[in-house]
């Protein structure tokens, strides 16, 4: 997950599918690169009786020396995701997208959010070039009904290359709720919207890195790995 706007929802993103990926069996660890360890502080709110369903470390100091440290954890995961900081200019995006599956740009479908994920979707094609296996998309996140965003949505679609997720996350006051409790909306209600929008946004990021759905409550069972920047 990179763009370097904050405020889009990186961390949310992140959150969100790393708890989704851990609750359907899969062995999950998400990596916060953000200096500021927002993805770690939120998973040390959980309480020990419910810890969070995801593994959450910070490799922040590491910086772009980040992949052989990753390297180390991939033979006990199966999905690894990389929480990136706000910064294109930092050299840790750069390094995770070089080893990534997967990138996805989180955008709030409005026009600022548009004009800055031109310097993102920019860093993605070069990295493209150098990394061949590298998927990127961008997804729509804290958005609602309105013409505001309904343009800004119409922007993200035309682009064919970097093309734009059908699911994202929408505004909800679940998202905010799950941070307070150390937990993911699954946590607050496994039948909540936000919950299934999650849910589906898990299955189409699954689906797109080639790995078998596993259903809630499987136990972990060993896959190919995979890194989502």
């Amino acid at each position: 997950m990179f763009n370097q706007k904050g405020g889009c929802g990186k961390t949310m993103l992140s959150m969100q599918l790393a708890a989704s990926f851990g609750l359907r069996g899969h062995r999950t660890l998400l990596v916060d690169m953000d200096k500021q360890g927002t993805s770690t502080i939120w998973a040390g709110q959980s309480e020990d009786e419910h810890p969070y369903p995801a593994t959450v470390i910070s490799l922040a100091p590491l910086r772009e020396k980040l992949i052989g440290e990753i390297s180390r954890h991939a033979a006990e995961n199966d999905l690894i995701l990389i929480d990136c900081p706000p910064a294109i200019e930092s050299s840790i995006p750069w390094a995770a997208l070089n080893v990534s599956d997967l990138a996805l740009i989180p955008v709030i479908p409005v026009m600022d959010n548009v004009w800055a994920s031109r310097e993102a979707k920019e860093l993605a094609r070069r990295a493209m070039s150098e990394n061949p296996d590298l998927q990127t998309y961008c997804v729509p996140m804290n958005y609602r009904r309105g013409n505001v965003f309904k343009v800004g949505t119409e922007l993200l679609e035309a682009d064919t290359e970097i093309p734009l997720i059908d699911q994202g996350l929408q505004q909800r006051n679940a998202y905010g709720e799950s941070q307070m409790y150390g937990t993911s909306v699954h946590g607050l209600s496994k039948s909540s919207a936000a919950t299934k929008e999650v849910e589906e946004l898990s299955r189409v990021v699954l689906a797109k890195l080639g790995i078998e759905d596993v259903k809630k409550g499987a136990k972990p069972r060993a896959t190919k790995r995979k890194e989502v920047a």
